[in-house]
Order: C-alpha cells, then sequence, then structure tokens
C-alpha cells in the first residue's frame, strides 16, 4: 500500500511540473496568430481553446469549433466570417480580418467557462448509485463514498442515502431529492479528496482535477469544476455525460 502511494505522489508531482511548465508558456497578454493559422480557423481555434480550457468538458470533449457551433456560442455571422478566411490566399488576409478573427476568439475564450450541476435527468440509474454509495462506505480502504460519509454528509444526509438504499426503486420525487442533495455536496469544499479518488482510480482525469485542487486560492468556479469532476469520476456509470449537465 505504501509503494502504491508512493507512486501516486510521484506521478502527480510530475504532473504538477509538467502543467506549472506549460502554464508559464501559454501566459502572454496578447496572442497573436499568423495568416496561416487564420485561414486554418478551424484547427487554430480547436487548439487554443482546448489549451485555454480548465476542464475538456467545457468543450464538450470534442472539437471545440464543432462546439461552439452545436451549441450557438458561435454564431451563424462569425461562421460566415471565419468561411471567407479558408478561401482566401494568405496575402490577401487583412490586418482588419486578423484583428477580428483574434477579437472572435478571445470572446469564445470567455464563453467557454463553465459551471456543472445536476438535473434530474442527468442520473441514470439512483437506485444502483445510492446503493453502491452505501456498500462502499463500510469499506475500510479510503474511497469516495466511505470519504463523503465521514467528512462530507451531516447525519441527516447519509441516513437519508441509507434509506433510500434499502428501497426497492426511488420515486421521481426521490429523485429530485438525491440531485438536490449531491449539488449540495458539490458546493463543499471538503467534498473532494485527493487519497480516496486516488484510490478509485489514478489517470489523467484524475491528476486534471487534482492539479486545480492544488491551487492556494481556488475561485468557486474553480472548487465547482474539480467537485463536479470528482463526483463524475466516482460514479461515472450512474450519470450521463457532464457537458449534458446544468450550467
Amino acid at each position: 500500500m505504501k509503494k502504491t502511494m508512493n507512486l501516486v505522489a510521484i506521478i502527480s508531482l510530475l504532473f504538477f511540473t509538467a502543467c506549472s511548465t506549460v502554464s508559464k508558456k501559454t501566459e502572454t497578454p496578447e496572442e497573436r496568430f499568423t495568416r496561416e493559422q487564420i485561414k486554418n480557423w478551424e484547427v487554430t481555434i480547436d487548439e487554443n481553446l482546448k489549451k485555454n480550457a480548465q476542464l475538456p468538458e467545457w468543450y464538450g470533449e470534442e472539437n471545440a469549433a464543432f462546439y461552439l457551433r452545436k451549441t450557438g456560442k458561435m454564431s451563424q455571422k462569425d461562421f460566415d466570417f471565419l468561411s471567407t478566411l479558408s478561401k482566401k490566399s494568405e496575402d490577401k488576409i487583412s490586418e482588419a480580418e486578423m484583428e477580428q478573427f483574434t477579437d472572435l476568439v478571445k470572446k469564445y475564450n470567455k464563453n467557454l467557462p463553465r459551471e456543472f450541476y445536476l438535473n434530474d435527468e442527468n442520473i441514470k440509474n439512483p437506485s444502483g448509485l445510492v446503493k453502491r454509495m452505501v456498500s462502499e462506505s463500510y469499506l475500510r480502504m479510503s474511497n469516495p463514498s466511505n470519504h463523503i460519509f465521514r467528512e462530507v454528509a451531516d447525519t441527516k444526509e447519509w441516513d437519508q442515502i441509507v434509506a433510500w438504499s434499502k428501497q426497492a426503486d426511488m420515486s421521481a420525487k426521490d429523485v429530485t431529492k438525491l440531485r438536490k442533495l449531491l449539488n449540495k455536496f458539490i458546493k463543499r469544499s471538503e467534498f473532494f479528496d485527493s487519497k480516496a479518488w486516488y484510490n478509485r482510480e489514478i489517470s489523467g482525469r484524475m491528476n486534471n482535477i487534482v492539479h486545480i485542487d492544488a491551487k492556494e486560492s481556488k475561485s468557486k468556479r474553480e472548487r465547482n469544476n474539480v467537485n463536479a469532476k470528482a463526483l463524475y469520476i466516482a460514479y461515472p456509470e450512474y450519470f450521463s455525460k457532464m457537458d449534458r449537465w446544468d450550467d
């Protein structure tokens, strides 16, 4: 067990160092794009937004330019302008068009950040979820469920989860109550514990939220992003994909 935790610490340290290096490289007051990048606007926007996104779920874990179109964050007017750029030779792209493109990328990056909260329909198997939470809470090895039991939920809240776990099924009203309870948990600073979650899995997506959580002063959005993603990682089979969650 000790060797495993040492391995986790080494992996985490390497990831933090890499993230810190990337962060320093990308902290520029003003991004400038070449005419070649502007002509290939879809690739450029995709790469730029992914570089600046805190979580892949901010752009639906897909092509970021397509995500902007799909969600309406890129208007038809914007799309028509960008389409004309791809048809021009590089020497025909004007300074004014370069400035307009830069402004659009700034706008997309500004509108990209999200906070994630559950709707009732995001919980795919509520009865199975509470049963798993309760059964895992009895395990000796630290895990998300027994961390929630010990450190996050108060006695009344956990008793309610236990009561639901004893039912054959949950009513629509029960699901709504469960959804509201989980959204309360997401707001609490003590919700995420890296040791408990690393015992669930060691992965890039885990390292992502551990890196955010390591910041000394986290914004409300950063705390939400860590906790919401942690909830999803803990029980992925019981939730719809995060990009479908409420914002």
